[in-house]
């Protein structure tokens, strides 16, 4: 009798072991399954937070292209896992791998969708002026537009980065609101005669007397300009 008590105990003491063994091993394989899901998920997440973002600030969003028929899949998916919730269950056949497909094309659909949307949206409702260089080549080098141009091309820089990395809060698209606001304020100096522009852009290599014209004196004169600039004989 003892030696069945014994046999009997011992064999309860294995099925707990094997029973406790497979649950480990399930525990690690749904584990395994999780950590890839929440990688999947990542990207989506995010760009659902810069939708919420966009569409709190006014920004047009487009139908992201088979978005019902992923969010059915995932569905069903999750119904199928709550009635045996295994790994097995998710591994059976192909729904694991259809699964994964959707949700990866799902995240490229997606970020192609936004931002689309979103440098539509910078190009048409946000500042739409020329980049620095461009800007500076349409003016004459008179000392208040050198200034305004320093200006212009520090906020312009901050400005333009958003085209790439759109702000991810309301603090930060009213940001790039005010700057957007900044620079379009900036004003030049544009009304500058022909004679004037030949003379100031001579300036940086030495400009020659012939350019120095009266009516180029009377407009540095009107500007307050006559005192910046002095003539000096070349040295050959």
């Amino acid at each position: 009798m003892s030696l069945i008590t014994d046999a009997t105990s011992t064999l309860e003491r294995l099925t707990k072991l094997r029973t406790a063994s497979e649950d480990a091993q399930e525990a690690r394989e749904l584990e395994t399954l999780s950590k890839e899901l929440a990688e999947l998920a990542s990207p989506v997440c995010g760009l659902a937070a810069n939708f919420a973002v966009f569409r709190s600030e006014g920004v047009a969003l487009s139908a992201i292209p088979d978005f019902a028929n992923v969010i059915d899949s995932i569905q069903k998916t999750l119904e199928r896992f709550q009635q045996a919730p295994k790994a097995t269950t998710l591994r059976q056949g192909r729904v694991w791998t259809t699964l994964v497909n959707k949700l990866q094309t799902l995240a490229q659909k997606a970020q192609s969708t936004q931002v689309k949307d979103w440098q539509y949206y910078f190009d048409h409702q946000l500042f739409g002026g020329l980049p620095p260089a461009k800007r500076e080549s349409t003016l004459a080098k008179t000392p208040q537009n050198k200034q305004a141009l320093e200006h212009y091309r520090e906020l312009y820089q901050k400005f333009i980065k958003y085209r790439q990395q759109p702000p991810t809060s309301s603090e930060e698209f009213n940001k790039l609101c005010q700057l957007s606001k900044q620079l379009a304020n900036i004003t030049f100096q544009e009304d500058v005669p022909e004679d004037v522009r030949k003379f100031l852009d001579a300036l940086g290599i030495g400009a020659d007397l012939h350019l120095l014209t009266p009516d180029v004196l009377n407009w540095l004169r009107d500007n307050g300009l006559l005192g910046n600039y002095v003539v000096r004989a070349r040295i050959n």
